[in-house]
């Protein structure tokens, strides 16, 4: 899949849909694919035309980007739905990778992120197949920015128990892929908001972080901050 920057890059994607997908609908499916994607052209006018005019000066309110935005992922999401349903992995994770273009449309123009598991498991894609550092130090900076982007009710993590909630699969991705920037001040910022916003995992997570500076090769700078959490974090004693 070529690199997708723009909503004009993701537009162009989801016109050249239909003809692939053709041959994997009935005629429920087709309909139900049809109406979305009509719904997702009207999406594309929409926020072409806000990126017109931002352009002239006139910018849409913070709620504005958010309910904008919320349909744009309402949208995704069914297609991703659809795309299991038909057992089309690769679709779905192209699909999810325009996630990422929604997600920086929404952020923007400062609206607020409802919907981050499509995003998360973008990035989780993306960051299997980096190894360049500056690339790296990117999908962090963009990692931050939906941290700080998505909705209070997401931020209150009130589905604690569920090791697999987004929230949480993005706090331990994006401290994974700091350390992988060898980048000391990347770390401290990552690993200090994963102590604020998951006190819990970040224990575990710093842990762990012990036992792999033992097995990989990782320089003294980078060990030396793990250990310095690691170190000062409160051990959780079993009663």
């Amino acid at each position: 899949m070529p690199s997708l920057a723009s909503l004009d890059d993701a537009r162009a994607y989801f016109q050249q849909l239909p003809e692939q997908l053709h041959e994997y609908f009935d005629e429920a499916y087709q309909n139900a694919f049809d109406q979305v994607m009509q719904a997702m052209e009207q999406f594309f006018d929409v926020a072409l035309t806000i990126n017109h005019q931002a352009s002239e000066d006139h910018v849409i309110s913070q709620s504005e980007a958010t309910d904008i935005g919320e349909h744009g992922f309402t949208l995704l999401l069914k297609l991703i739905d659809l795309m299991e349903k038909l057992d089309l992995p690769h679709k779905r994770k192209e699909i999810e990778q325009i996630s990422l273009i929604f997600a920086r449309w929404i952020i923007h123009y400062q609206g607020k992120l409802n919907h981050i598991e499509p995003i998360v498991n973008a990035f989780a894609h993306s960051a299997n197949s980096m190894q360049d550092k500056d690339s790296l130090k990117a999908l962090v900076e963009l990692m931050s920015m939906v941290v700080d982007a998505s909705s209070d009710e997401i931020k209150h993590d009130l589905d604690s128990t569920n090791l697999y909630r987004p929230w949480r699969l993005l706090h331990i991705n994006r401290g994974i892929v700091a350390t992988r920037t060898h980048d000391t001040e990347i770390m401290k910022k990552v690993f200090d908001e994963m102590i604020l916003y998951l006190p819990q995992d970040a224990t575990s997570f710093f842990n762990e972080g012990m036992e792999e500076m033992e097995s990989e090769d990782y320089p003294s700078n980078v060990r030396q901050v793990i250990e310095e959490y690691y170190l000062h974090q409160p051990k959780i004693k079993l009663h």
